[in-house]
């Protein structure tokens, strides 16, 4: 499922219209997105250009990632560390049957590790970087849908199940270097400690 969203402006005193001619000007002369400064930050969202870009409507310049960009994901882990991960407790008897039953694996199992394509399933759908940064900015809500009424700028791209059939990717593409510059923006104007990063 692709979902194509944008940037509400004049939500609050610095995403404007003002400030996205601005930005959109500064891209236009300098080549990079205007990036203002948040100041102290907790997080790190880097940014990596998409390898197939052209200049075009439907396609994006920037993929986020929630820390470094990683194809491949690490070795897999066991049962048990994969739902610890997920959240859920494993202390009593009762939470180890029910961890078990919702992921429908038997509790002998628990100590084996998970095959390689659900490892990778898992991995790409909530696990990568990729996927972190896709789950972050969807519960932010710092967007606005295509139709909302009122002036809009920019373009954020949410991808679940990725561009391909089998896929199980959740990513976030930014379409151009204004979005970048609204998207750190809108992070600021929330108070929101995340900093975006160009990576080359």
């Amino acid at each position: 499922m692709i979902s194509r969203r944008s940037f509400l402006l004049g939500l609050g005193s610095l995403v404007t219209t003002a400030f996205a001619a601005r930005a959109k000007a500064h891209a236009l002369a300098e080549g990079v997105p205007l990036l203002l400064d948040p100041g102290h930050t907790e997080k790190t969202l880097h940014l990596f250009g998409v390898p197939d870009f052209t200049e075009g409507e439907l396609t994006n310049r920037w993929q986020v990632s929630l820390g470094p960009w990683q194809q491949d994901p690490p070795p897999a882990p066991t049962w048990r560390e994969y739902l610890r991960r997920q959240g859920h407790r494993l202390d009593t008897l009762k939470e180890l049957a029910q961890a078990c039953r919702q992921a429908s694996l038997p509790i002998e199992d628990l100590d084996e590790f998970l095959p390689d394509q659900s490892w990778w399933s898992a991995w790409e759908y909530s696990e990568s970087p990729q996927a972190k940064a896709y789950m972050l900015l969807k519960e932010l809500g710092l967007d606005c849908a295509l139709t909302q009424p009122g002036p809009k700028a920019g373009r954020i791209t949410f991808v679940e199940w990725g561009y391909h059939p089998g896929s199980s990717e959740r990513f976030v593409e930014l379409h151009d270097d204004l979005s970048v510059s609204l998207l750190q923006a809108r992070l600021i104007e929330r108070n929101l400690p995340i900093r975006l990063v160009l990576e080359h």
